[in-house]
């Protein structure tokens, strides 16, 4: 067990750590096409909606588009989206609604008590890619209370360089060494490592049907600079607060 004594703050990726966003997503479209009696293929639906997302934030992030939420990066892809996926059809007030749905994602099982006992020895911020909006509304939804929110909305860059984390620790007044990154995702806690902060991955299995090594506890185990590998919400919490 690596010395976490200096640790003071975990800050937390959300969408698709905390926030199950797949099951979510996937449940709404099933419903949808079951209402109009369509062969949708729901996963890859909803796998496509999340990794071009992600593709176009890449490209804000680098400067080759305009700087712009998220909100309006899930409303314009959904566009492309049902473009391949013609099963189903949605008028431009249906697909409004349906983008709505990222602001009510559910939290995974276990998150929520995880995260209150968490808060007995560290504060917990959220730094995330996904707007404000959905970062709050999402955190009500579930019953889940941070000690602050972090949106790189606001920070001028989204997390993968290392502003955005570099920019975190600023504001809460911390070394980076004094904060670990909390995710699902490899490149996540690499690249916040790469800034100095401290990692911790928790595995979410439907986090590894994105991208292959994207989310993977093996890798995660067999790599001696991840302070801490957990394999749900209970097990993050035990160690971190051995």
């Amino acid at each position: 067990m690596p010395d976490l004594s200096n640790v003071r703050a975990l800050t937390w990726d959300v969408g698709g750590t905390v926030f199950d966003w797949r099951g979510t997503i996937e449940d709404e479209a099933r419903r949808i096409a079951a209402e109009q009696e369509a062969d949708l293929d729901i996963q890859q639906f909803a796998t496509d909606w999340r990794v071009w997302s992600f593709d176009m934030l890449a490209r804000v992030n680098r400067g080759e588009l305009p700087w712009t939420n998220l909100d309006h990066i899930h409303r314009l892809i959904l566009d492309k989206v049902l473009e391949k996926h013609t099963a189903i059809s949605l008028s431009t007030a249906e697909r409004d609604d349906l983008t709505e749905i990222w602001h009510r994602l559910r939290a995974w099982p276990g998150a929520a008590d995880a995260i209150h006992r968490l808060k007995s020895r560290y504060t917990m911020i959220v730094l995330t890619v996904l707007s404000y909006s959905i970062a709050v509304d999402c955190s009500k939804h579930n019953g889940i209370n941070w000690d602050g929110i972090l949106s790189c909305e606001f920070l001028g860059a989204y997390k993968g360089p290392p502003n955005a984390y570099n920019r975190a620790t600023r504001l809460l007044r911390l070394q980076p060494s004094e904060a670990m990154m909390t995710a699902a995702h490899l490149v996540d806690l690499k690249n916040a490592q790469a800034t100095g902060m401290r990692a911790a991955y928790i595995h979410r299995e439907g986090e590894s049907n994105v991208t292959p090594g994207f989310s993977d506890i093996a890798t995660a185990t067999a790599d001696p600079d991840i302070d801490i590998v957990a394999s749900d919400f209970p097990d993050l919490a035990n160690k971190l607060l051995a």
